[in-house]
């Protein structure tokens, strides 16, 4: 239990000394291009989708 506490303190040192953090305007950037590529790759995967629920539509149809 003492490896235990004594790796949690040094991780907080290690946060608090030699981490270095993104900009406020850093992080704000990376979440703005981060929810644009998300809303496109959902886009692009609900196309696909949608293209192969009609094909197997049109697939079954014939039997």
């Amino acid at each position: 239990m003492n490896n235990f506490i004594e790796y949690i303190k040094g991780s907080f040192e290690e946060l608090n000394t030699n981490m270095t953090w993104a900009s406020r305007e850093e992080a704000q950037k990376s979440t703005v291009i981060v929810a644009a590529f998300t809303i496109v790759f959902a886009l692009v995967v609900a196309g696909v989708d949608k293209v192969f629920q009609t094909g197997l539509d049109n697939f079954f149809k014939m039997f």
